[in-house]
């Protein structure tokens, strides 16, 4: 797996986890749920996986191709995929019509 090959290439360059987040200007918190694949921990979805992953790889010289992202655990990041569906507020809903005469109400 990425995270495998990341944990194994910054130890083998003798660095610790916050020396890759000073490297990156990434959280620790991030560069460690890379490694250990916490994919859910990233709010930004597969893109923003896909972009630190890019830029970890880089900084430690790891090239970076199709290959090495092909490692990402397809079925974490397909879980992370945004829903399609989509909820509307209520208030969205209403006419301007409807909210005119809900407000005319005799004092």
């Amino acid at each position: 797996m990425l995270g495998v090959v990341l944990k194994n290439k910054r130890e083998e360059l003798g660095m610790t986890l916050q020396d890759v987040s000073r490297m990156t200007g990434m959280p620790t918190k991030y560069v460690s749920a890379l490694e250990n694949e916490r994919l859910e921990e990233f709010i930004g979805g597969s893109k923003e996986i896909e972009r630190m992953t890019k830029l970890y790889a880089r900084k430690l010289n790891i090239p970076v191709d199709s290959d090495l992202l092909s490692k990402l655990s397809k079925s974490k990041l397909t879980e992370l995929m945004p829903s399609t569906e989509v909820v509307i507020p209520l208030f969205l809903l209403v006419s301007p019509q409807d909210k005119k005469t809900k407000s005319k109400s005799p004092r």
